[in-house]
């Protein structure tokens, strides 16, 4: 499985993301933010970024490897870290070395 890069999340960052973090029950998120980590120093690194999703579930989940699907990019899985909680939702942040 091919993992999507930052220019793709990038591109489709104000759109609607599911997570599923309990089976069959996807939960709608939208990237808050993607930042920029260490440039690569040759061709055969892959470019360091993270990707912030912002969840109006207010329920915290561990983090841990889930399914994220979205109408353009489709699916697949992220290692997802709580790292922001309050009383409008959860941000959970992915990073890609």
């Amino acid at each position: 499985m091919t993992l999507p890069n930052k220019k793709q999340f990038e591109q489709y960052s104000g759109d609607e993301f599911g997570i599923t973090f309990v089976q069959d029950q996807p939960v709608s998120c939208r990237i808050e933010e993607v930042k920029a980590g260490l440039q690569p120093q040759n061709k055969s690194q892959n470019e360091q970024f993270s990707v912030v999703f912002s969840c109006d579930e207010k329920q915290v989940f561990e983090q841990g490897v889930y399914q994220v699907s979205h109408s353009k990019m489709g699916e697949f899985e992220l290692f997802l870290v709580p790292v922001f909680g309050d009383d409008k939702g959860v941000h959970y942040e992915a990073v890609f070395t």
